[in-house]
């Protein structure tokens, strides 16, 4: 097993673990509502992104927290999977800057406490986009065994034509 199948997986599981923690919590749509409602992930977006938040996510918050849930719980298996791996990863990348932008965007910090630039959600998206872009990242996956069988899929699965 390759490094980038390593980080293919690692990535899932962060998903995973954030989509379980969710499915678990039975009060968590109810809690996502109510930090939605005090102007959690709300106040600190940009302004284009707090206008979306607030016409459409805070009216329908304890569906957009199933939507998280399953995302999350998806996510997590696909890449741990590497079934659709390209998909997948196109989809933590989306999700890991819909978070991000809801936590403020990227900032620099002022030096002091935590760094604000480089958070765990720009990780994951700057993880997410090197899976995208590897083949190697697709290496002992459901997408490799599709990709042997059908090997048309290769180029579309695994970045990469099969070999013969």
């Amino acid at each position: 097993m390759n490094g980038m199948t390593w980080v293919r997986i690692l990535v899932g599981a962060v998903w995973l673990n954030g989509g379980l923690e969710k499915l678990l919590n039975p009060a968590f749509p109810r809690q996502f509502a109510a930090s939605l409602e005090a102007g959690g992930f709300v106040s600190q977006a940009p302004p284009f992104f707090r206008e979306l938040m607030q016409s459409t996510v805070v009216p329908n918050a304890e569906l957009f927290a199933q939507f998280m849930r399953a995302g999350e719980l998806t996510l997590g298996i696909a890449l741990i999977l590497g079934l659709l791996t390209n998909l997948a990863a196109l989809g933590s990348i989306g999700l890991s800057i819909v978070i991000m932008l809801s936590q403020g965007g990227l900032r620099l910090g002022g030096g002091l406490g935590a760094p604000e630039f480089l958070t765990i959600n720009v990780v994951v998206a700057l993880l997410s986009l090197v899976i995208l872009l590897s083949p190697a990242a697709k290496a002992l996956s459901v997408d490799a065994a599709l990709a042997r069988r059908s090997p048309g899929l290769s180029p579309l699965l695994l970045n990469r034509r099969q070999r013969d």
